[in-house]
Protein backbone atom coordinates (compact mmCIF):
# COMPACT_ATOMS: atom_id res chain seq x y z
CA UNK A 1 0.00 0.00 0.00
CA UNK A 2 1.10 3.30 -1.16
CA UNK A 3 0.82 6.26 1.98
CA UNK A 4 0.29 9.32 0.21
CA UNK A 5 0.06 12.63 2.37
CA UNK A 6 -3.35 12.85 3.85
CA UNK A 7 -5.49 15.63 4.63
CA UNK A 8 -7.19 17.38 7.01
CA UNK A 9 -5.06 16.00 9.99
CA UNK A 10 -5.70 17.02 13.48
CA UNK A 11 -2.48 19.12 14.39
CA UNK A 12 -1.41 19.99 17.93
CA UNK A 13 1.28 21.90 19.04
CA UNK A 14 3.28 21.66 22.76
CA UNK A 15 6.39 23.50 23.38
CA UNK A 16 8.41 22.20 26.05
CA UNK A 17 10.35 23.95 28.82
CA UNK A 18 13.75 22.48 27.37
CA UNK A 19 13.07 24.56 23.94
CA UNK A 20 11.91 21.78 21.59
CA UNK A 21 9.18 22.00 19.74
CA UNK A 22 6.93 18.69 19.73
CA UNK A 23 4.40 18.73 16.59
CA UNK A 24 1.74 15.65 17.37
CA UNK A 25 0.11 14.74 13.53
CA UNK A 26 -3.00 12.44 14.17
CA UNK A 27 -3.97 10.25 10.85
CA UNK A 28 -5.75 7.24 10.27
CA UNK A 29 -2.28 5.67 9.44
CA UNK A 30 0.00 6.92 12.53
CA UNK A 31 0.26 9.43 15.82
CA UNK A 32 3.49 10.31 15.00
CA UNK A 33 5.25 12.92 17.97
CA UNK A 34 7.43 15.07 16.01
CA UNK A 35 10.19 17.13 18.01
CA UNK A 36 13.24 19.50 16.40
CA UNK A 37 16.65 20.39 17.63
CA UNK A 38 20.00 21.42 15.79
CA UNK A 39 23.28 20.28 16.26
CA UNK A 40 25.72 23.06 16.48
CA UNK A 41 23.60 25.58 17.91
CA UNK A 42 24.85 28.96 17.22
CA UNK A 43 27.96 28.25 15.05
CA UNK A 44 28.75 28.46 11.29
CA UNK A 45 28.11 24.79 11.37
CA UNK A 46 24.26 24.82 12.37
CA UNK A 47 22.09 22.28 11.83
CA UNK A 48 18.78 21.03 12.37
CA UNK A 49 17.50 17.01 13.35
CA UNK A 50 13.99 15.76 13.53
CA UNK A 51 12.91 13.09 15.83
CA UNK A 52 9.53 11.63 14.63
CA UNK A 53 9.11 9.26 17.63
CA UNK A 54 5.42 6.98 16.84
CA UNK A 55 4.49 6.01 20.66
CA UNK A 56 4.91 2.43 20.03
CA UNK A 57 8.01 0.75 21.43
CA UNK A 58 10.33 -0.23 18.32
CA UNK A 59 14.00 0.45 17.01
CA UNK A 60 15.47 3.86 16.06
CA UNK A 61 16.65 4.59 13.02
CA UNK A 62 19.07 7.36 12.34
CA UNK A 63 18.72 9.09 8.34
CA UNK A 64 21.26 11.12 7.60
CA UNK A 65 22.22 13.27 4.66
CA UNK A 66 24.28 15.80 2.95
CA UNK A 67 27.35 14.85 4.98
CA UNK A 68 29.70 15.25 1.71
CA UNK A 69 28.27 18.80 0.70
CA UNK A 70 28.20 17.87 -3.16
CA UNK A 71 26.12 14.96 -2.66
CA UNK A 72 22.57 16.66 -2.57
CA UNK A 73 20.73 13.51 -3.20
CA UNK A 74 21.32 12.14 0.51
CA UNK A 75 19.79 16.13 1.51
CA UNK A 76 16.94 16.22 -0.40
CA UNK A 77 16.31 12.71 -0.09
CA UNK A 78 16.30 13.22 4.00
CA UNK A 79 14.27 16.12 3.77
CA UNK A 80 11.28 14.02 2.27
CA UNK A 81 12.10 10.89 4.32
CA UNK A 82 11.49 13.13 7.89
CA UNK A 83 7.82 13.89 6.79
CA UNK A 84 6.89 9.74 6.09
CA UNK A 85 4.57 8.73 9.46
CA UNK A 86 6.04 5.44 10.91
CA UNK A 87 4.13 3.02 12.33
CA UNK A 88 6.88 1.77 15.50
CA UNK A 89 9.85 3.11 17.46
CA UNK A 90 12.15 6.02 16.29
CA UNK A 91 13.25 7.70 13.41
CA UNK A 92 15.63 10.39 14.01
CA UNK A 93 16.78 12.28 10.54
CA UNK A 94 19.35 15.19 10.39
CA UNK A 95 18.90 15.86 6.63
CA UNK A 96 21.75 18.47 5.57
CA UNK A 97 24.75 17.93 8.45
CA UNK A 98 27.17 19.70 6.27
CA UNK A 99 25.16 22.91 5.61
CA UNK A 100 28.39 25.01 4.42
CA UNK A 101 29.13 22.30 2.58
CA UNK A 102 26.03 21.89 0.41
CA UNK A 103 25.20 25.71 0.17
CA UNK A 104 29.16 25.31 -1.14
CA UNK A 105 28.68 22.35 -3.06
CA UNK A 106 31.99 21.58 -2.35
CA UNK A 107 32.60 17.81 -0.80
CA UNK A 108 34.31 19.12 2.30
CA UNK A 109 33.19 21.52 5.28
CA UNK A 110 34.76 24.56 3.82
CA UNK A 111 37.55 26.61 5.22
CA UNK A 112 38.47 23.08 7.27
CA UNK A 113 42.32 22.04 6.50
CA UNK A 114 43.72 18.75 6.24
CA UNK A 115 43.37 15.92 7.52
CA UNK A 116 39.76 16.85 8.94
CA UNK A 117 38.40 18.93 5.59
CA UNK A 118 36.27 15.79 5.42
CA UNK A 119 33.78 15.05 8.08
CA UNK A 120 33.27 11.63 7.44
CA UNK A 121 36.73 10.87 8.17
CA UNK A 122 36.24 12.60 11.71
CA UNK A 123 35.03 9.88 13.85
CA UNK A 124 37.99 7.70 15.00
CA UNK A 125 38.11 5.37 17.55
CA UNK A 126 41.30 5.45 19.90
CA UNK A 127 43.78 3.17 21.35
CA UNK A 128 42.02 2.85 24.00
CA UNK A 129 38.26 2.74 22.58
CA UNK A 130 37.57 6.09 22.93
CA UNK A 131 35.92 7.85 20.27
CA UNK A 132 37.93 11.06 19.46
CA UNK A 133 35.97 13.37 17.01
CA UNK A 134 38.13 16.52 15.12
CA UNK A 135 36.17 19.33 14.70
CA UNK A 136 32.59 21.43 16.33
CA UNK A 137 30.08 19.46 14.00
CA UNK A 138 31.33 15.92 14.29
CA UNK A 139 31.31 16.14 17.88
CA UNK A 140 27.97 17.63 18.42
CA UNK A 141 26.92 14.96 15.66
CA UNK A 142 28.74 12.28 17.71
CA UNK A 143 27.08 13.62 20.75
CA UNK A 144 23.24 12.94 19.15
CA UNK A 145 24.15 9.28 18.33
CA UNK A 146 25.56 8.77 21.87
CA UNK A 147 22.37 10.29 23.48
CA UNK A 148 20.10 8.62 21.13
CA UNK A 149 21.29 5.51 20.72
CA UNK A 150 20.18 4.01 17.29
CA UNK A 151 19.76 0.68 16.42
CA UNK A 152 20.40 1.33 12.94
CA UNK A 153 21.88 4.46 10.99
CA UNK A 154 21.34 4.95 6.94
CA UNK A 155 23.96 7.31 5.99
CA UNK A 156 22.48 9.06 2.63
CA UNK A 157 25.49 9.71 0.01
CA UNK A 158 26.52 9.81 -3.72
CA UNK A 159 29.38 8.40 -5.62
CA UNK A 160 30.66 10.23 -9.15
CA UNK A 161 30.39 7.25 -11.30
CA UNK A 162 28.97 3.88 -11.10
CA UNK A 163 30.66 0.95 -9.37
CA UNK A 164 29.99 -1.86 -11.14
CA UNK A 165 31.27 -0.11 -14.58
CA UNK A 166 33.89 2.43 -13.05
CA UNK A 167 37.87 1.38 -13.91
CA UNK A 168 39.81 3.95 -12.55
CA UNK A 169 43.48 4.82 -13.65
CA UNK A 170 46.12 3.02 -11.28
CA UNK A 171 46.54 4.84 -8.02
CA UNK A 172 43.03 5.62 -7.92
CA UNK A 173 40.58 5.03 -6.05
CA UNK A 174 37.04 3.05 -7.26
CA UNK A 175 34.02 5.31 -7.32
CA UNK A 176 31.03 3.94 -4.66
CA UNK A 177 28.45 5.06 -6.86
CA UNK A 178 25.61 3.22 -6.75
CA UNK A 179 25.86 0.60 -3.98
CA UNK A 180 25.00 -0.03 -0.30
CA UNK A 181 28.07 -0.33 1.75
CA UNK A 182 27.04 -2.77 5.05
CA UNK A 183 28.64 -5.49 7.17
CA UNK A 184 27.96 -8.49 5.78
CA UNK A 185 25.77 -10.56 7.93
CA UNK A 186 23.23 -13.05 8.03
CA UNK A 187 20.46 -10.99 9.42
CA UNK A 188 21.26 -8.03 7.13
CA UNK A 189 22.45 -9.77 3.48
CA UNK A 190 18.49 -9.98 3.33
CA UNK A 191 17.60 -6.90 3.22
CA UNK A 192 20.46 -5.15 1.26
CA UNK A 193 19.04 -7.66 -1.08
CA UNK A 194 15.56 -6.41 -1.41
CA UNK A 195 16.65 -2.66 -0.78
CA UNK A 196 18.70 -3.14 -4.08
CA UNK A 197 16.19 -4.75 -5.92
CA UNK A 198 13.58 -2.37 -5.27
CA UNK A 199 16.26 0.07 -6.82
CA UNK A 200 17.56 -2.01 -9.78
CA UNK A 201 13.66 -2.51 -10.56
CA UNK A 202 13.75 0.65 -12.54
CA UNK A 203 17.10 0.38 -13.56
CA UNK A 204 17.21 -1.01 -17.29
CA UNK A 205 21.38 0.02 -17.89
CA UNK A 206 23.36 -3.12 -16.94
CA UNK A 207 26.46 -0.83 -16.23
CA UNK A 208 23.90 1.55 -14.04
CA UNK A 209 23.10 -1.59 -11.22
CA UNK A 210 23.13 -1.17 -7.56
CA UNK A 211 25.32 -3.65 -5.95
CA UNK A 212 26.10 -4.27 -2.45
CA UNK A 213 29.35 -3.77 -1.14
CA UNK A 214 29.85 -5.98 2.09
CA UNK A 215 33.16 -5.26 3.80
CA UNK A 216 31.36 -2.51 5.76
CA UNK A 217 32.07 1.45 5.37
CA UNK A 218 35.55 3.34 5.70
CA UNK A 219 37.05 3.45 8.72
CA UNK A 220 36.81 7.40 10.11
CA UNK A 221 33.15 7.73 9.00
CA UNK A 222 30.33 8.20 11.27
CA UNK A 223 28.50 4.44 9.87
CA UNK A 224 31.98 2.39 10.90
CA UNK A 225 32.23 4.56 13.97
CA UNK A 226 28.89 3.92 15.28
CA UNK A 227 29.01 0.00 13.86
CA UNK A 228 32.41 -0.82 15.93
CA UNK A 229 31.70 1.43 19.15
CA UNK A 230 28.04 0.91 19.56
CA UNK A 231 26.97 -1.92 17.59
CA UNK A 232 25.04 -0.07 15.32
CA UNK A 233 23.05 -1.98 12.13
CA UNK A 234 24.95 0.75 9.60
CA UNK A 235 24.04 1.45 6.07
CA UNK A 236 25.47 3.87 3.57
CA UNK A 237 23.49 4.15 0.40
CA UNK A 238 25.61 5.35 -2.50
CA UNK A 239 23.68 7.07 -5.35
CA UNK A 240 25.27 8.08 -8.99
CA UNK A 241 25.62 12.01 -9.93
CA UNK A 242 27.14 11.14 -13.36
CA UNK A 243 24.86 11.44 -16.12
CA UNK A 244 21.30 11.57 -14.19
CA UNK A 245 19.07 13.78 -12.74
CA UNK A 246 18.45 14.57 -8.91
CA UNK A 247 14.91 13.73 -9.33
CA UNK A 248 16.28 10.07 -9.55
CA UNK A 249 18.31 10.17 -7.67
CA UNK A 250 16.58 10.97 -4.84
CA UNK A 251 13.97 8.88 -5.75
CA UNK A 252 16.27 6.05 -5.43
CA UNK A 253 17.53 7.10 -2.35
CA UNK A 254 13.79 7.42 -0.67
CA UNK A 255 13.32 3.45 -2.39
CA UNK A 256 15.95 1.73 -0.82
CA UNK A 257 15.59 4.12 2.74
CA UNK A 258 11.30 2.80 2.28
CA UNK A 259 12.67 -0.94 1.89
CA UNK A 260 15.06 -1.10 5.16
CA UNK A 261 12.48 1.10 6.80
CA UNK A 262 9.56 -1.65 6.18
CA UNK A 263 12.06 -4.46 6.62
CA UNK A 264 13.09 -2.55 10.39
CA UNK A 265 9.22 -2.86 11.14
CA UNK A 266 9.44 1.13 11.19
CA UNK A 267 6.65 1.44 8.52
CA UNK A 268 4.42 -0.56 7.54
CA UNK A 269 3.16 0.41 3.86
CA UNK A 270 5.15 2.31 1.06
CA UNK A 271 6.19 5.61 1.56
CA UNK A 272 8.67 6.34 -1.39
CA UNK A 273 6.38 8.62 -3.37
CA UNK A 274 5.82 10.90 -0.45
CA UNK A 275 7.81 14.02 -0.62
CA UNK A 276 5.98 16.79 1.44
CA UNK A 277 4.52 16.73 5.17
CA UNK A 278 0.95 16.01 5.71
CA UNK A 279 0.25 18.68 7.60
CA UNK A 280 1.39 21.76 5.18
CA UNK A 281 1.40 24.29 8.23
CA UNK A 282 1.40 27.50 5.53
CA UNK A 283 4.35 26.16 3.30
CA UNK A 284 4.37 26.74 -0.24
CA UNK A 285 6.04 23.41 -1.45
CA UNK A 286 7.13 23.52 -5.55
CA UNK A 287 7.81 20.67 -7.87
CA UNK A 288 10.82 21.28 -9.94
CA UNK A 289 10.69 19.16 -13.32
CA UNK A 290 14.27 18.40 -14.06
CA UNK A 291 13.84 15.91 -16.56
CA UNK A 292 14.88 15.67 -20.45
CA UNK A 293 14.43 19.40 -22.29
CA UNK A 294 15.70 21.01 -19.68
CA UNK A 295 18.70 23.45 -19.11
CA UNK A 296 21.52 23.37 -16.36
CA UNK A 297 21.12 26.87 -15.03
CA UNK A 298 17.20 26.75 -13.76
CA UNK A 299 17.89 23.91 -12.42
CA UNK A 300 20.67 25.25 -10.18
CA UNK A 301 19.11 28.95 -9.49
CA UNK A 302 15.73 27.98 -8.97
CA UNK A 303 16.43 25.64 -6.04
CA UNK A 304 19.10 28.26 -4.26
CA UNK A 305 16.40 31.19 -4.81
CA UNK A 306 13.86 28.81 -2.81
CA UNK A 307 15.55 27.20 -0.40
CA UNK A 308 16.69 31.05 0.75
CA UNK A 309 12.96 31.55 0.80
CA UNK A 310 11.11 31.05 4.37
CA UNK A 311 8.39 29.18 4.08
CA UNK A 312 9.04 27.65 0.63
CA UNK A 313 10.43 23.74 -0.08
CA UNK A 314 11.83 22.61 -3.61
CA UNK A 315 11.58 19.21 -4.80
CA UNK A 316 13.06 17.78 -8.03
CA UNK A 317 11.05 15.64 -9.87
CA UNK A 318 11.50 13.62 -13.22
CA UNK A 319 8.86 11.79 -15.61
CA UNK A 320 8.23 9.41 -13.38
CA UNK A 321 6.74 11.54 -10.83
CA UNK A 322 4.47 13.13 -13.28
CA UNK A 323 1.59 11.32 -11.64
CA UNK A 324 -1.95 12.81 -10.25
CA UNK A 325 -1.11 11.17 -6.62
CA UNK A 326 2.55 12.73 -6.58
CA UNK A 327 1.63 16.01 -8.36
CA UNK A 328 -0.98 16.68 -5.47
CA UNK A 329 1.41 17.25 -2.82
CA UNK A 330 2.73 20.40 -4.14
CA UNK A 331 1.43 23.74 -4.80
CA UNK A 332 3.07 25.23 -7.38
CA UNK A 333 4.54 23.03 -10.88
CA UNK A 334 7.80 25.08 -12.29
CA UNK A 335 9.22 23.92 -15.57
CA UNK A 336 12.40 25.84 -16.51
CA UNK A 337 14.23 27.07 -19.57
CA UNK A 338 15.58 24.32 -21.88
CA UNK A 339 13.51 23.07 -24.61
CA UNK A 340 9.76 23.35 -24.42
CA UNK A 341 9.22 21.04 -27.11
CA UNK A 342 11.53 18.17 -25.91
CA UNK A 343 9.91 18.84 -22.30
CA UNK A 344 6.40 18.31 -23.38
CA UNK A 345 7.85 15.03 -25.57
CA UNK A 346 9.35 13.95 -22.41
CA UNK A 347 6.53 13.71 -20.15
CA UNK A 348 4.42 12.39 -23.11
CA UNK A 349 0.53 13.08 -23.82
CA UNK A 350 -0.24 11.08 -21.03
CA UNK A 351 1.78 13.67 -18.66
CA UNK A 352 0.86 16.55 -20.00
CA UNK A 353 -3.04 15.89 -19.35
CA UNK A 354 -1.87 14.97 -15.71
CA UNK A 355 -0.11 18.92 -15.59
CA UNK A 356 -3.17 20.18 -16.65
CA UNK A 357 -5.65 18.83 -14.57
CA UNK A 358 -3.02 19.43 -11.61
CA UNK A 359 -3.31 23.35 -12.60
CA UNK A 360 -7.49 22.68 -13.68
CA UNK A 361 -7.98 21.80 -10.06
CA UNK A 362 -6.42 24.23 -8.02
CA UNK A 363 -2.69 23.85 -8.86
CA UNK A 364 0.12 26.44 -9.67
CA UNK A 365 1.87 26.43 -12.69
CA UNK A 366 5.46 28.91 -13.52
CA UNK A 367 6.87 28.47 -16.66
CA UNK A 368 10.02 30.28 -17.49
CA UNK A 369 11.22 30.53 -21.33
CA UNK A 370 10.81 26.72 -22.44
CA UNK A 371 8.13 26.43 -19.57
CA UNK A 372 6.37 29.19 -21.30
CA UNK A 373 6.74 27.73 -24.74
CA UNK A 374 4.83 24.58 -22.98
CA UNK A 375 2.36 26.19 -21.49
CA UNK A 376 1.16 28.44 -24.59
CA UNK A 377 -1.53 27.44 -26.47
CA UNK A 378 0.54 27.25 -29.66
CA UNK A 379 1.47 23.45 -30.29
CA UNK A 380 0.19 20.33 -30.57
CA UNK A 381 2.55 19.67 -27.98
CA UNK A 382 1.31 22.74 -25.65
CA UNK A 383 -0.25 22.50 -22.32
CA UNK A 384 -2.89 24.61 -23.27
CA UNK A 385 -2.72 27.05 -20.11
CA UNK A 386 -2.32 30.45 -21.56
CA UNK A 387 -4.35 31.35 -24.27
CA UNK A 388 -1.03 32.66 -26.08
CA UNK A 389 0.02 32.05 -29.31
CA UNK A 390 4.02 31.72 -30.32
CA UNK A 391 5.79 34.09 -32.94
CA UNK A 392 7.90 31.09 -34.64
CA UNK A 393 7.83 29.63 -38.27
CA UNK A 394 9.87 29.49 -41.09
CA UNK A 395 10.60 31.56 -43.00
CA UNK A 396 13.54 32.20 -46.21
CA UNK A 397 16.22 34.59 -45.50
CA UNK A 398 18.20 35.93 -48.69
CA UNK A 399 21.58 34.87 -48.72
CA UNK A 400 21.23 32.71 -45.49
CA UNK A 401 18.47 30.32 -46.38
CA UNK A 402 15.37 29.28 -44.35
CA UNK A 403 15.09 30.22 -40.70
CA UNK A 404 13.42 29.58 -37.69
CA UNK A 405 11.80 32.66 -36.46
CA UNK A 406 11.61 31.60 -33.16
CA UNK A 407 16.03 31.99 -32.19
CA UNK A 408 17.46 35.39 -32.17
CA UNK A 409 21.06 34.40 -31.40
CA UNK A 410 22.55 33.81 -28.35
CA UNK A 411 21.66 35.13 -24.78
CA UNK A 412 21.55 38.55 -24.40
CA UNK A 413 19.91 41.79 -22.04
CA UNK A 414 16.75 43.15 -23.18
CA UNK A 415 14.90 45.86 -21.04
CA UNK A 416 11.14 45.43 -20.00
CA UNK A 417 8.73 47.59 -18.23
CA UNK A 418 6.34 46.23 -15.18
CA UNK A 419 2.31 46.65 -16.27
CA UNK A 420 0.21 48.01 -13.22
CA UNK A 421 -0.96 44.36 -12.81
CA UNK A 422 2.79 43.17 -12.74
CA UNK A 423 3.64 46.51 -10.67
CA UNK A 424 0.96 44.21 -7.82
CA UNK A 425 2.63 41.13 -8.60
CA UNK A 426 6.55 42.01 -8.32
CA UNK A 427 6.79 44.32 -5.20
CA UNK A 428 11.06 44.27 -5.16
CA UNK A 429 12.01 45.50 -8.16
CA UNK A 430 11.96 48.50 -10.45
CA UNK A 431 9.25 49.72 -13.21
CA UNK A 432 11.86 49.24 -15.83
CA UNK A 433 14.82 46.95 -15.74
CA UNK A 434 17.04 45.04 -17.78
CA UNK A 435 16.87 41.20 -17.54
CA UNK A 436 18.83 37.92 -19.17
CA UNK A 437 17.20 37.00 -22.79
CA UNK A 438 17.97 33.69 -24.61
CA UNK A 439 14.66 32.67 -27.08
CA UNK A 440 12.00 33.18 -25.01
CA UNK A 441 8.95 33.27 -26.44
CA UNK A 442 7.14 36.02 -28.34
CA UNK A 443 3.52 36.33 -27.45
CA UNK A 444 0.34 37.36 -28.87
CA UNK A 445 -3.65 36.29 -27.81
CA UNK A 446 -4.73 33.23 -29.68
CA UNK A 447 -8.31 33.93 -29.07
CA UNK A 448 -9.36 30.29 -27.73
CA UNK A 449 -12.92 31.30 -26.06
CA UNK A 450 -12.06 28.11 -23.51
CA UNK A 451 -9.16 29.92 -21.83
CA UNK A 452 -9.35 33.11 -19.95
CA UNK A 453 -7.56 35.83 -21.45
CA UNK A 454 -3.88 36.29 -20.38
CA UNK A 455 -2.75 39.61 -18.30
CA UNK A 456 0.43 41.00 -19.12
CA UNK A 457 2.61 41.62 -16.27
CA UNK A 458 5.65 43.24 -18.07
CA UNK A 459 6.51 44.16 -21.75
CA UNK A 460 9.53 43.97 -23.59
CA UNK A 461 10.91 47.85 -24.38
CA UNK A 462 13.48 46.44 -26.30
CA UNK A 463 14.15 43.62 -28.76
CA UNK A 464 17.05 41.34 -30.11
CA UNK A 465 16.66 40.79 -34.16
CA UNK A 466 19.08 37.99 -35.81
CA UNK A 467 16.98 38.03 -39.30
CA UNK A 468 14.97 40.96 -40.35
CA UNK A 469 11.63 39.48 -40.57
CA UNK A 470 11.82 39.37 -36.73
CA UNK A 471 12.08 43.34 -36.58
CA UNK A 472 9.62 44.76 -34.23
CA UNK A 473 8.00 41.82 -33.33
CA UNK A 474 9.20 41.71 -30.20
CA UNK A 475 9.20 45.26 -28.66
CA UNK A 476 6.24 46.32 -27.03
CA UNK A 477 4.83 42.62 -26.85
CA UNK A 478 3.96 40.64 -23.28
CA UNK A 479 7.35 39.43 -21.94
CA UNK A 480 5.59 38.09 -18.58
CA UNK A 481 1.80 36.72 -18.60
CA UNK A 482 -0.81 35.84 -15.91
CA UNK A 483 -3.67 33.80 -16.28
CA UNK A 484 -6.40 31.15 -14.70
CA UNK A 485 -6.76 27.91 -15.99
CA UNK A 486 -10.08 26.98 -14.37
CA UNK A 487 -9.03 26.89 -10.64
CA UNK A 488 -5.29 27.51 -11.10
CA UNK A 489 -3.21 30.18 -11.86
CA UNK A 490 -0.28 30.60 -14.38
CA UNK A 491 2.52 32.59 -14.88
CA UNK A 492 4.13 32.55 -18.56
CA UNK A 493 7.92 34.24 -18.64
CA UNK A 494 9.79 34.75 -21.27
CA UNK A 495 13.35 36.36 -20.33
CA UNK A 496 15.13 34.48 -17.35
CA UNK A 497 14.80 36.70 -14.23
CA UNK A 498 16.29 34.07 -12.01
CA UNK A 499 19.70 34.86 -13.41
CA UNK A 500 20.13 38.09 -12.13
CA UNK A 501 20.26 38.14 -7.83
CA UNK A 502 18.89 41.50 -8.09
CA UNK A 503 15.46 39.88 -9.51
CA UNK A 504 15.30 36.58 -8.41
CA UNK A 505 12.94 38.31 -5.86
CA UNK A 506 10.18 38.11 -9.32
CA UNK A 507 10.48 34.69 -8.75
CA UNK A 508 9.30 34.17 -5.47
CA UNK A 509 6.61 36.56 -5.94
CA UNK A 510 5.55 34.03 -9.03
CA UNK A 511 5.33 31.16 -7.09
CA UNK A 512 3.29 32.90 -4.03
CA UNK A 513 1.06 34.30 -6.67
CA UNK A 514 0.84 31.06 -8.45
CA UNK A 515 -0.11 29.42 -5.55
CA UNK A 516 -3.26 31.23 -4.56
CA UNK A 517 -5.68 28.93 -5.98
CA UNK A 518 -8.85 30.50 -7.41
Amino acid sequence: MYCPPLRPFTTFAIVCAIGLTLVFHSSVFATNAVSTGKIAAGTRWETPYYIIDSGVVGETVLVTGGIHGNEPAGYRAAEQIRHWPIAKGRLVVVPGVNRPGLQASTRYLPDTDKPHHDLNRNFIIGEDGQIITAGTLATELWQLVERLRPNWIIDLHEGYQFYISHRPAKGKNRSVGSSIIYHHSDSLDPLVRRALATANAHVDDSQRRFVALDKGPVKGSLASTAHRALGANTFIIETTYQNQPLSLRTRQQRAMVNSLLNDIGLLDRDCSKQLTPNVRQGWIQVGLFDGPGTGSGGKQDFPRIVDQTAGMQIHFIGVEDIQPALLSQFDVLLFPGGSGSKQARAIGSQGREHVRAFVQDGGGYLGVCAGAYLCSDHYAWSLDLVDAEVFTGAKEIPGVGRKQMWYRGNATRVQLELSEAGKRVFTDVAVQFDVRYHNGPILSPNGNPEIEDYTPLAWFRSEQVRYDPQRGTMVDTPAIVSGRFQDGRVISISPHPEADEALQSMIVDAIRWCAQPE
